[in-house]
């Protein structure tokens, strides 16, 4: 399995560290938000950030200008189709995170990969709104993502040793 696009949803503080950090990696990378207000302000989020890099000289102007290429924004869960890794970054709620992986088993293609940043629900209890629970992990990235370079990876008991190797 090949990892080659990443949808991000969510693109407060901690989604668009999580964006950024994938499209540093080389990752074509959307971000989905709400609405248009919320996206331009997550978009600008991760611009400001790419600028203070540049300015610090933690990044080369090249590396933001590549980075800053990889990454697209939209409204439309449906835009998320063509992602093989699809890493929600919503608010806390189970219901809520349930009926997001609901929505996209529908739309994302059946090798996609979702997963989780959350750190305190179940993900095996997320991944039985979908009909890929196999395709289903936690990636939990510490806050700030893009400075704090560690990631825990979760499985659960149903998770393929497939989508391990791909997210390790």
């Amino acid at each position: 399995m090949e990892i080659r696009k990443v949808g991000v949803i969510g693109c407060g503080l901690m989604g668009a560290g999580v964006a950024q950090v994938a499209a540093q990696a080389g990752y074509e990378t959307l971000v989905r938000e709400m609405d248009e207000e919320l996206l331009e302000a997550g978009l600008g989020r991760i611009s400001a950030f790419l600028d203070k890099g540049v300015d610090k000289r933690k990044l080369t102007q090249a590396k933001r200008d590549a980075t800053w290429a990889c990454i697209s924004g939209t409204t439309e869960l449906a835009d998320l189709a063509g992602c093989d890794l699809v890493i929600e970054v919503i608010y806390e709620n189970m219901q809520a995170k349930q009926d997001l992986f609901r929505a996209l088993d529908g739309i994302c293609h059946e090798d996609t990969v979702f997963a989780s940043n959350t750190s305190s629900l179940s993900i095996a209890e997320m991944a039985t709104a979908t009909g890929r629970p196999d395709r289903v992990a936690g990636l939990h990235y510490f806050f700030p993502a893009v400075i704090n370079q560690l990631l825990e990876v979760v499985a659960t008991e149903q998770t393929s040793a497939e989508v391990m190797e791909a997210l390790l």
